[in-house]
């Protein structure tokens, strides 16, 4: 199953993904004024960039062989 989710900004770290009890995550951060950040601006001008809007994305990833994985 893919997914798409709108940011509240361009991310400004790499994505991460790590494990939690036999649970799969997702994590990125958005905003903030981080090294991706610069680049990001001229790469998608269409996202705005609040000062000081720094936000944690943390998403599951649903359970292999479950519905959601098929």
């Amino acid at each position: 199953m893919l997914r798409e989710v709108g940011l509240n900004a361009t991310p400004s770290s790499y994505p991460i993904t790590y494990s939690v009890d036999g649970k799969q995550y997702v994590a990125v951060v958005s905003g903030g004024g981080g090294p991706l950040d610069a680049s990001g601006a001229s790469l998608a001008p269409e996202f705005d960039n609040p000062a000081g809007g720094t936000t944690l994305w943390i998403f599951k990833l649903p359970e292999a062989g479950g519905a959601a994985g098929q």
